[in-house]
């Protein structure tokens, strides 16, 4: 009994707050204050990405850290709204610091990956609120306006417009008015640079990208893909441990689930497709990992579940020592 207690306590508000709180006091203690991310090289069509745009170093750190609150708040607000999770657990939130934490460089500075997470985290939120409502053409119209203005800075943008052409029939929309809507989302973006003067037609370029880790050290560069690696694993172990608890869902819950499942597995393979842009994609990877884990301890309830909590944060723990050693 003290077990199942225990174990609904790592569900809690306060679990969660611990787990922020140890992931914060280690990124500010470990030195990653100090840490600058390497250029990405110029990832957008039109503007820098966000780590070049020159922010002095105290307002790029307040930004970046008020752009991971928002992606928090925007993780609960899906959770509560949607009920995604099918428990209101704070769970998720817990995890995703601690994964947040272990690249504290993700944190400390304005980067690409921020933007990205922050946006797809925004843009599923309006995809699921059109559920069976495909008169929803302005919501559609808005997120995928979002998306197209994520390219004028990051190109892996691009790669998620058709991910959300799919979450549209996920959502049961898809038709021609809203596939139209999100046409004129995209355009919208490029009539208003263009036509306000704020970017001219022979600016455009094709993004020229630099391996992400010249300028890192070797322990550096393994370190960064064994955390990005072991958060991959987790998030497809997850996936498929969720996968015949979600099938006996509803529709609208497996429409949810699968759109979220969509995202998660094509965020896996454009960080493979995509390996010098890897940076750009670690939030979200984390965002996607934190919920699928979550999913999975919320769908198998025991005893003992916090022992495999525990096991997950242990994992992150370890890397945050490895990390001190490099």
């Amino acid at each position: 009994m003290k077990s199942a207690l225990l174990s609904q306590k790592f569900h809690s508000r306060a679990a969660a707050a611990i787990m922020l709180a140890v992931a914060a006091l280690y990124v500010v203690l470990s030195g990653g204050l100090n840490n600058v991310l390497p250029s990405p090289g110029d990832t957008g069509f039109a503007f820098a990405a966000p780590g070049d745009w020159g922010l002095p170093y105290w307002w790029s750190l307040g930004m970046n850290v008020g752009l991971n609150v928002l992606i928090v708040i925007y993780m609960v607000a899906l959770n509560r709204a949607f009920n995604v999770l099918r428990s209101m657990t704070w769970l998720h939130v817990g995890l995703f610091g601690l994964m947040q934490g272990a690249i504290p460089r993700l944190v400390t500075q304005l980067n690409s990956g921020t933007l990205v997470c922050l946006t797809i985290v925004l843009c599923i939120y309006l995809m699921f609120s059109c559920f069976d409502d495909p008169g929803r053409v302005r919501t559609v119209f808005l997120a995928f306006m979002l998306l197209s203005l994520g390219c004028a800075t990051q190109y892996c943008f691009i790669l998620f417009i058709p991910i959300f052409w799919l979450v549209l029939a996920q959502m049961r929309i898809l038709s021609l008015r809203t596939f139209l809507a999100s046409l004129f989302g995209i355009l919208t973006v490029w009539i208003i640079l263009f036509g306000f003067g704020i970017i001219r037609p022979w600016e455009l370029h094709l993004p020229r990208i630099v391996g992400a880790f010249e300028d890192m050290d070797y322990g550096a560069v393994i370190y960064l893909m064994v955390s990005a690696g072991v958060t991959a694993f987790m998030l497809l172990a997850g996936t498929m441990l969720n996968i015949m608890k979600t099938i006996a869902y509803n529709a609208r819950a497996r429409a949810y689930n699968g759109a979220l499942t969509l995202i998660a597995l094509a965020t896996v393979g454009a960080m493979l497709l995509d390996f010098n842009n890897l940076l750009s994609y670690i939030p979200l990877l984390n965002m996607c990992a934190a919920y699928q884990i979550t999913h999975y301890f919320v769908n198998h309830r025991y005893d003992r579940q916090y022992i495999g909590i525990l096991a997950v944060a242990s994992v992150y723990v370890a890397l945050y020592l490895w990390r001190l050693t490099l």
